[in-house]
């Protein structure tokens, strides 16, 4: 058994936090039997909901209560106490790093990798564009009139991924102010939308194309375009040469921050304050097991990449 929120507020997300740990703390007391609460970054909220948390209840008996949202404000959550999950599943190492900083974990393993690739919607008008054998990435993100959806850089590491990606396009490309262009301002409210609605606005064509991680975009069986390893942040050979050359400087918790992409990893802690931590340690365990490893790849994620953070 299992449980997800989406597309819901801070306040939403606080209150819903409060109302699980409750009913998993009285539920568990009813049937005797454990119970976790675990937040995770929301693109993840298909092979977390259908694949990982039925399979971790069946094999330890353990119910798994989830909750998706962007890793960094979910980090933000943890560290102010506002929430207090038993495990934290996050996509890149910051989100994790936010969490250490508050004391509240001593290190993340990695569980999975992806890569950014160009998605677009069956339902676009300019689809046909993007089925075209080899086509031009460059091209296709100046078509005129292309609707271009992504997430708040200020609290979401895919936001921020799809303007490192756009910037080392431009270089890649030979097209210098193409993240411009092709997003307009950091923090523009016509393209920016929830994570976990991203891409269900994409398939019913709200909009026609994003970049976005590669293992929620097969997740969600949506056609897609692999970019070169030079721009997807998929290989750690390419991160000091490439990687490293892309930044952004956004507020951040009431701070200006520069940041700059690592390659997509993702990482799980189980929480110091978490109230379950014998079965949180035990879940953790189970993403790098073989059949949670074997419940990523059925879900589109690579092998977990590089050493714990």
């Amino acid at each position: 058994m299992f449980t997800s929120y989406r597309h819901i507020s801070r306040r939403g997300l606080i209150a819903a936090a409060t109302s699980l740990l409750t009913l998993a703390s009285s539920g568990a007391a009813q049937a005797k039997t454990s119970s976790i609460t675990v937040v995770f970054a929301g693109s993840m909220g298909v092979v977390m909901d259908h694949g990982i948390a039925p399979a971790f209840t069946a094999k330890t008996g353990t119910t798994v209560h989830g909750i998706g949202q962007a890793a960094m404000g979910l980090a933000h959550l943890i560290a102010a106490k506002d929430i207090n999950p038993d495990v934290f599943v996050s996509v890149t190492a910051p989100p994790i790093k936010a969490v250490e900083a508050a004391g509240l974990s001593d290190g993340a393993a990695p569980v999975a990798s992806s890569a950014m690739v160009l998605t677009y919607s069956p339902a676009s008008k300019f689809a046909a564009e993007f089925k075209k054998p080899n086509p031009d990435v460059a091209q296709l993100l100046s078509i005129p009139g292309l609707r271009i959806g992504r997430t708040d850089p200020r609290v979401d590491p895919q936001g921020q991924y799809v303007l490192f990606a756009l910037q080392l396009a431009g270089t890649y490309y030979k097209i210098p102010g193409l993240e411009q262009k092709v997003a307009g301002p950091t923090i523009n409210p016509k393209q920016i939308f929830t994570e976990p609605s991203l891409l269900a606005r994409l398939q019913q064509g709200q909009i026609d194309a994003t970049i976005g991680y590669e293992s929620a975009v097969i997740s969600q069986h949506l056609p897609f375009i692999v970019l070169p390893p030079e721009i997807n942040f998929s290989d750690p050979a390419y991160e000091k040469a490439w990687y490293s050359e892309a930044t952004l400087t956004l507020p951040i918790a009431g701070k200006t921050t520069t940041i700059h992409p690592t390659p997509l990893v993702y990482y799980a802690t189980v929480l110091k304050n978490a109230k379950h931590p014998k079965e949180a340690e035990a879940y953790v365990k189970f993403l790098n097991s073989p059949e949670g490893q074997a419940l990523f790849k059925q879900y589109g994620y690579n092998a977990p990449k590089g050493p714990s953070v």
